[in-house]
């Protein structure tokens, strides 16, 4: 759960808190073991119809951007739009300017990133490159595609292409016209990282800023040598071979500015940094059918270049390469797959690394490029069988207030406010499919100040109704409290190997939207996310 914050006269007296729990991403399991032909499900609903929706005056006859806010379902049709700003609308002057919604929204924005398709086609006609650019990725989260039938990306024989933009986006370069500020990052794509921002020119230059992710660039310092005022570009993220969490690259560092006397090494000019490049973003592609990349089409999920500066030593680092992973009955196709890392602004290295790429079909025929790849698998399908019954958990009541069943996780607008100091107050978890006898861990992070933890005592009740308490305590002003249970494999994964290796524990940890994620852990210590069986 999340804490709003509050003023420092506020925080002696009133402590705000919301529960937070986990979306459980729909399984995709093929069928039962033993049969090398079993059909795949991907688990959609169809909930979101087919893909590009048609807009109310019919599709248009011509256009080269199709422009999908991935929060709201809003799609813009454009012959103009420039990418990196995050808007979901046309640029002015656009000669093609047609909106179209895309179905299912009616509970609000879409905050999980996954959507249930019908079918998903991206494609063009003779003569018309085009491009999709997913915006809306804040707060950043990884595209899913799901599928009833098949994902076909593919662009025409004479040679017009189609690029599917995951990518990070490429980091800025200071204006012409004001030389001395310092510019943002590029942005992360879907589940990525955005860049870290530039320094200031200028009589007090500034350093740059650390690109963001787990694995952020370093930013580039004007107390430094010259080879130091260049942002430092991402580092790999570790990830196992099923990407699974799958995440994106991490953003480059930015570049520091520079002074109107600059140290050796550097030009004279008075110019801010480039910012770092964006982190290419996470791809999950999953169709009951077919996913065809076919000829003339690229997925893009690059990490962003760095931005150049006005001067030759405060460059911003390129981005790391994102991770792309298709799931289906059969995969074909020719396309190309872009998940490399990007260099600095002015061309030179060192690079940030790229990222993964996963096939998992019963049938595949791909004879496509890969670029950049840093690791990467394929898995013949059946897949191992998982427990009907998901492990869940999630946080019920805190000092007596019941947590909503479906928690906004809004600093801003907290699930649970407390107006009066209450000190050590009791929390109450709720679990399903957990052994009875668990203990949970709770961590409650404030936002000023270290962690904490408790355990609750052992879960009790019917196996679909578990609780346990602990005492926490609840510092002032705002914060996060998770739960986490741990426990040994459930028996139907015993003897189970994930990518070839023997699963030993479990854990279930709650999230921001109410449910919890569940998670297989191998002798290695690898981590496996699961799902529920369709």
């Amino acid at each position: 759960m999340t804490r709003g914050s509050v003023t420092r006269a506020d925080a002696a007296r009133r402590r705000r808190w919301l529960p937070a729990v986990a979306l459980l991403i729909g399984a995709l399991i093929a069928g039962a073991p033993g049969t090398a032909s079993a059909q795949f499900s991907s688990g959609s609903t169809g909930v979101h119809g087919v893909f590009p929706p048609v807009p109310a005056q019919g599709m248009p006859a011509s256009y080269a951007w199709l422009v999908w806010n991935i929060r709201t379902g809003h799609v813009s049709y454009c012959s103009v739009y420039t990418p990196n700003t995050g808007l979901d609308a046309c640029d002015p002057g656009s000669a093609v300017n047609v909106e179209a919604q895309i179905p299912g929204f009616q509970g609000g924005p879409l905050t999980t990133g996954v959507y249930q398709f019908q079918s998903f086609t991206f494609t063009t006609t003779p003569g018309q490159d085009r491009q999709l650019a997913v915006v809306g990725t804040s707060p950043n989260t990884p595209l899913t595609i799901l599928s009833q039938t098949d994902i076909t990306i593919t662009g025409t024989p004479n040679g017009s292409y189609v690029y599917f933009n995951v990518r990070g986006w490429d980091g800025r370069n200071p204006s012409a016209n004001s030389q001395s500020l310092a510019v943002p990052g590029g942005l992360g794509g879907p589940g990525g990282s955005n860049g870290g921002g530039s320094g200031s020119g200028g009589l007090i230059p500034s350093d740059g800023n650390p690109g963001f992710g787990p694995a952020g660039g370093a930013a580039g310092l004007v107390a430094a040598t010259s080879a130091e005022f260049a942002g430092a570009p991402a580092q790999t993220t570790a990830l196992n071979p099923s990407l699974s969490p799958l995440t994106g690259g991490s953003g480059g560092g930015g570049g520091a500015g520079v002074s109107s006397t600059p140290p050796s090494g550097c030009s004279a000019n008075n110019y801010a940094g480039g910012s770092g490049g964006g982190g290419g973003g996470a791809l999950l592609l999953a169709a009951s059918n077919k996913v065809t990349i076919g000829q003339f089409s690229l997925i893009q999920a690059q990490g962003g270049t760095g931005g150049n500066s006005g001067n030759s030593c405060g460059i911003g680092a390129g981005g790391a390469g994102g991770n792309v992973r298709i799931v289906a009955q059969e995969i074909v196709g020719s396309g190309v797959i872009y998940v490399n890392g990007a260099n600095r602004g002015n061309g030179t290295g060192p690079a940030s690394p790229g990222g993964y790429v996963r096939f998992e079909a019963s049938f595949n025929t791909y004879s496509g490029q890969i670029v950049g790849a840093v690791g990467g698998s394929f898995v013949i399908f059946p897949t191992a069988p998982l427990p009907a019954n998901q492990p869940q958990l999630r946080i019920s009541s805190i000092g007596g207030e019941a947590a909503p069943a479906a928690p906004s996780a809004s600093l801003s607008s907290p699930d649970i406010t407390f107006q009066t100091a209450v000190g050590t107050v009791p929390l109450v978890v709720s679990a399903s499919n957990v052994p009875v006898g668990t203990t949970v861990t709770i961590r409650v992070t404030p936002a000023i100040g270290s962690p904490t933890t408790a355990v609750t005592g052992p879960l009790s009740g019917p196996v679909d109704n578990l609780t346990a308490q602990a005492n926490v305590i609840l510092p002032p002003g705002a914060g996060v409290v998770t739960a986490t249970a741990a426990f040994a494999v459930l028996q139907a994964l015993n003897g189970v190997r994930f990518d070839g290796e023997l699963a030993q524990r479990m854990e279930v940890i709650t999230q921001p939207d109410g449910t919890s994620k569940t998670f297989v852990i191998a002798r290695s210590g690898a981590r496996f996310e699961i799902g529920v069986r369709q």
